[in-house]
């Protein structure tokens, strides 16, 4: 295969998100320009783990509604979505979540001061639907726990940290409630 050794590469896990995703351009060029090998590299980026983990805080409630809530369904389907596709800032981000992050999914509690969590887990793949809209495949815990924490500026529906900046700002209770 013509693409042999990046995509050993990708699969080493020894690629940073920075490289994968110009790695992911690249071949999304490639394949458009009728280059039909680029499929594999671009399947071997979405099964990719990378060197930098990220915990992407998730919003699942559309328009703050909690009657409106969608983790119920993705936990059922073991998946996790991102379907405000006019949101091109939040769905970039969304788009960088790779195998081996973890998703953790919060609602706004005290405006500007805290969230509650409502659940956590980590993205075993990446798939695409019908639609060639991206969502995560999901290991959702099992522990339905709900806890209050501070906010840490998660404005958005999808907001994603690095693990060193919520090492220092997160409480134990967090990491209690992760058991990692």
């Amino acid at each position: 295969m013509k693409y042999e050794k990046i995509i050993d590469r990708i699969s080493s896990g020894i690629m940073s998100r920075t490289d994968l995703v110009k790695l992911k351009a690249n071949a999304d060029r490639k394949l458009s320009e009728g280059d039909l090998e680029a499929k594999h590299v671009l399947n071997a980026i979405n099964n990719a783990t990378t060197t930098d983990e990220y915990v992407l805080f998730m919003g699942f409630c559309p328009d703050a509604d909690f009657n409106n809530r969608l983790d119920i369904g993705w936990k059922e389907n073991k998946i996790c979505r991102f379907d405000y596709l006019d949101s091109e800032r939040q769905l970039e981000r969304f788009n960088s979540i790779c195998k081996g992050d973890l998703v953790v999914l919060k609602k706004r509690e005290k405006f500007g001061k805290t969230m509650k969590l409502y659940g956590h887990g980590r993205v075993s793949s990446v798939s695409y639907d019908e639609n060639n809209i991206r969502f995560l495949n999901m290991d959702w815990s099992s522990q339905d726990q709900i806890i209050e924490v501070p906010l840490m500026g998660c404005n958005s529906t999808v907001d994603i940290k690095s693990i060193e900046s919520i090492e220092g700002e997160m409480p134990e209770d967090f990491y209690d409630w992760l058991k990692i």
